[in-house]
C-alpha cells in the first residue's frame, strides 16, 4: 500500500513538473501587441530626457525643445539620427505616442492638437482645446517639440506629462527615448515685500527696485537703471496703477502724489489729500516709497497693491503686493 502511494506521489509531482516547465515557457514568450492594446512600457532610465517645461504669467511663450540637443540618446536607444526617427513618424517605422507613467504602459490616443500633438489637462491627462491646460507637439520641420500654454494662464499651474519615440518593430516599444516633461507657471513679475511702515507722520518704508532686478529684467525687458530712469518721467511710457480688491488696474486717474503717486484710502483706492486717506505709494529715485498719512494707529495692517506697467504694451509690468504695518 505504501508503495502504490509513493508511486502516485512520484508521477503527481513528475505531472507538476512538466506543467510547470510548460507554463514558463508560455510566460517566457514575448507578447505581441496588437492595434488596439497599449505596449508595457520597459523600464529604461537612460532613456529618459527631463524637460522643465516654465512659462511666466502674462508673457507667455512657446517653449522648443530642439531634438538635435539629444542626438546621442536617440542614436544610442533607437539605432538611428534624429532624422531619420523624424522621417520614421511620418512612414510609420517610428511611433511617437503620450506614456501612461502611472500604468507603466504606452498610450495610443490620437492626437488632439494637429497630427502630431496633444492637448492636456491640469492633471496632464489628455484633452481637447477648450480643456487644455498646456500641449505639445512635434514640428517635423524644425525638429523639435513644440510646448505651450495658453496666454491666459494663471501663475500655478503645473503637471507633468510624457512622449516618447519609439521604434515600431510590430511587438513592442522597447527601443525608446521618452520626454518627461513639467509644465509650470511662475510669476517672475510679482513681488511680496513684507515691512513696516516707521512711525511718525509721513514717514515711509522704501522699496529698493535693485531688489526685484530679475522680475524688472523678465518682465519690463529693461534693466533697474533703464527702469528707474523711466519711472522718474511721469509722463514717460511706465505708468504706475494700483489695483482693487478684484485684481483690476485702476486706470485713468491722475496722480495725486509726487512724480508717480497716489494718495490712497483704507482700500487703496486713489485719491486726493486728505481725510480719508490712509497711505501713499511714491516713486523715488531708486524705490518706491510706502508712507503714512498723519493719524494712523499704532499696529494698522494694510496690503498696499500697485503695479508698474508699459502704456505702450501692458503685458510688460511688475506687480507688487505688500503687506504693511504700520509702526
Amino acid at each position: 500500500m505504501k508503495k502504490n502511494i509513493l508511486y502516485i506521489m512520484m508521477a503527481s509531482v513528475a505531472i507538476g513538473l512538466t506543467s510547470c516547465s510548460a507554463d514558463y515557457e508560455d510566460a517566457s514568450q514575448k507578447h505581441v501587441y496588437t492595434d488596439a492594446e497599449s505596449p508595457y512600457l520597459r523600464t529604461d532610465v537612460e532613456a529618459n530626457v527631463s524637460v522643465m517645461a516654465e512659462f511666466n504669467k502674462g508673457h507667455v511663450t512657446p517653449l522648443t525643445v530642439n531634438l538635435n540637443d539629444y542626438a546621442s540618446i536617440i542614436q544610442s536607444k533607437l539605432g538611428m539620427t534624429v532624422d531619420e526617427m523624424v522621417s520614421g513618424v511620418a512612414t510609420g517605422k517610428v511611433v511617437f505616442y503620450n506614456i501612461n507613467s502611472n500604468r507603466g504602459v504606452w498610450d495610443k490616443t490620437a492626437p488632439t492638437k494637429g497630427t502630431t500633438g496633444w492637448y492636456y489637462s491640469k492633471t496632464g491627462l489628455v484633452t481637447d482645446a477648450a480643456s487644455q491646460a498646456g500641449s505639445v507637439e512635434l514640428d517635423a520641420s524644425a525638429k523639435a517639440l513644440v510646448i505651450q500654454v495658453p496666454e491666459e494662464s494663471l501663475a500655478g499651474v503645473t503637471f507633468a506629462t510624457n512622449v516618447g519615440f519609439a521604434v515600431n518593430n510590430g511587438k513592442d516599444y522597447d527601443q525608446y527615448v521618452r520626454f518627461n516633461i513639467q509644465f509650470l507657471v511662475s510669476d517672475p513679475g510679482l513681488a511680496t515685500p513684507v515691512f513696516t511702515i516707521p512711525a511718525g507722520d509721513y514717514a515711509s518704508f522704501e522699496i529698493p527696485f535693485a531688489d526685484y532686478q530679475t522680475a524688472i529684467e523678465t518682465c519690463m525687458g529693461m534693466t533697474v537703471k533703464e527702469f528707474n530712469a523711466a519711472v522718474q518721467d511721469a509722463a514717460g511710457d511706465i505708468a504706475l496703477y494700483m489695483v482693487d480688491a478684484d485684481g483690476k488696474w485702476i486706470t485713468g486717474k491722475d496722480y495725486t502724489a509726487n512724480g508717480l503717486g497716489y494718495w490712497c484710502d483704507g482700500d487703496g483706492n486713489p485719491r486726493g489729500w486728505g481725510d480719508g486717506c490712509a497711505y501713499f505709494v511714491e516713486t523715488h529715485d531708486g524705490t518706491v516709497g510706502v508712507g503714512r498719512y498723519p493719524g494712523i494707529a499704532s499696529g494698522t495692517k494694510k496690503t498696499v497693491h500697485f503695479v508698474y506697467a508699459s502704456k505702450s504694451d501692458p503685458s510688460k509690468y511688475v506687480e507688487f503686493v505688500c503687506s504693511a504695518t504700520f509702526e
